[in-house]
């Protein structure tokens, strides 16, 4: 399926917040309400919105956010699936990524744990899981991120800033969260549906999803896209800047907030201390980011790996 910057104007939409009324977002997009949902419908059956989603801030709950690389070799695709496989049952585990060798680092693991000590099991649990495969891993943890999606997709529209720092202490039932892990699963499934599922009402379920989103644990609802199928790839730094050059480290953090090829930066704690995702659609663009970052940072740069996202496990 060929996209359309009409069709990127309605995944623009989606991504602020999927669950707003299509009709809502035909009217921005000034289309016909019908030609929205068919747009929407093709786009889904072709593969380019894999699934609808939420983005939760565990930074409230009381949860440390954990990034973990790892550098792997001698895995063919049956295996891979195998280990993936057996990662679904760690609870901790947010997200993973398969990554291009364009650096040593094949695989990206995003981990959400209440303290270093479970941080260190899980990190080793998934070590473990790949055995002699291992060459190599880092990791390090998050201080703030700011998440900025596929801002890329409308660069002259408001697009929506998740931002993810501090720790809180908010305690949720069992209820709260199921719902949640539903949610993340399929953000798209009605209070109804979620009801009968967990053997609540309508009503009670829809009054927990917006406590949810008053307290700002659930930040987004957004479909989980296919950004190779979009024309996009995505590429990243882990760089281990000097904290001296505060300035040219916030100058970064300035350029991210404004370039709609932004994803994601993080400044963490850790041998590394930023973390910077962004789309490109040609050479020509990843020239200009590569070119960009090294000329806001220069020589406060005292580490750093260039790595390219192959695709997302979950």
């Amino acid at each position: 399926m060929k996209v359309d910057e009409t069709d990127k104007l309605i995944l623009f939409e989606l991504v602020q917040d999927s669950r707003k009324p299509v009709s809502h977002i035909a009217k921005t997009v000034d289309l016909p309400q019908q030609t929205t949902s068919r747009r929407i419908a093709n786009m889904e059956k072709a593969g380019i919105i894999k699934k609808y989603t939420i983005d939760v801030d565990y930074h409230k709950l009381g949860f440390d956010k954990h990034s973990l690389y790892l550098d792997l070799q001698g895995i063919n695709k049956k295996d891979m699936d195998g280990y993936l496989d057996r990662m679904k049952n760690i609870e901790e585990v947010s997200c993973r990524y398969t990554l291009h060798p364009v650096s040593k680092w094949t695989f990206y693991v995003s981990i959400w744990t209440s303290d270093i000590k479970r941080y260190n099991e899980v990190q080793s649990e998934i070590i473990d899981i790949f055995g002699d495969h291992v060459r190599d891993y880092l990791s390090f943890q998050s201080v703030k991120s700011h998440i900025y999606f596929a801002k890329i997709l409308n660069p002259k529209g408001k697009a929506k800033v998740d931002i993810k720092e501090g720790l809180g202490d908010i305690r949720l039932d069992k209820t709260d969260w199921k719902i949640i892990r539903s949610l993340k699963k399929n953000s798209k499934i009605t209070a109804l549906d979620l009801g009968l599922k967990l053997g609540l009402n309508a009503s009670s379920i829809s009054k927990r999803i917006n406590s949810l989103k008053k307290e700002g644990i659930i930040q987004r609802f957004y479909p989980l896209l296919d950004i190779k199928k979009l024309g996009y790839s995505e590429y990243g730094f882990i760089i281990r800047a000097n904290p001296l050059q505060k300035e040219k480290i916030e100058k970064l953090v300035a350029f991210a907030e404004k370039d709609p090829r932004s994803v994601i930066l993080t400044k963490s704690a850790g041998h590394f201390n930023l973390h910077y995702d962004f789309l490109v659609e040609d050479d020509n663009s990843l020239s200009d980011m590569l070119h960009k970052v090294d000329e806001i940072l220069g020589n406060g740069i005292l580490e750093g790996h260039k790595i390219k996202v192959d695709s997302m496990i979950s």
